[in-house]
């Protein structure tokens, strides 16, 4: 969970999420922390798809940790979905502060190696961001739904939250 100004953040989140999806031709990109709480996103054009895709996001990132624990293993690296339009990736990254959650949506202009390959650049750089510094601790399911909100509040149009 980030504490501090949420919105130093954002923009400082705001080129590193845009020449990561640029790069690797990525239609939808979300930066979010366990809760669910958005730090960034691209390509979104309705503010209710973010809502739900950081809820489902944070959802399956913790699903995906409990199938972890219960096969033996620490974690996954990333967890990939394909359809037939489009794709999923889902890849949690350390901080110094926290963990960090990009779910990146793609189509037939990407592929997986790509995301891959330009998901390991951006961790790196996130992962640098003075901004990111002041993180203390994680989410809670007690501070999740304040948490979500102030992530929308921070990206959302002023009047959307009403």
């Amino acid at each position: 969970m980030i504490r501090g100004d949420l919105r130093v953040v954002t923009r400082a989140l705001g080129e590193p999420i845009r020449t990561f999806a640029r790069a690797a031709r990525v239609r939808l990109v979300l930066l979010l922390d366990r809760s669910g709480q958005v730090l960034a996103q691209q390509g979104f054009t309705r503010d209710y798809e973010i809502s739900a895709v950081a809820s489902l996001a944070a959802a399956a990132h913790s699903s995906a940790q409990a199938l972890a624990s219960l096969t033996g293993t620490t974690g996954w690296t990333h967890l990939h979905h394909a359809g037939r339009e489009l794709q999923l990736f889902l890849a949690p990254f350390r901080t110094p502060g926290s963990e960090l959650i990009l779910v990146a949506i793609f189509d037939r202009d990407s592929t997986l190696g790509l995301v891959q390959h330009y998901f390991e650049e951006f961790a790196g750089v996130v992962a640098s961001l003075p901004q990111l510094a002041t993180e203390k601790g994680e989410g809670s399911a007690e501070t999740f739904e304040a948490d979500l909100e102030a992530g929308l509040r921070a990206i959302a149009p002023p009047d959307w939250l009403r």
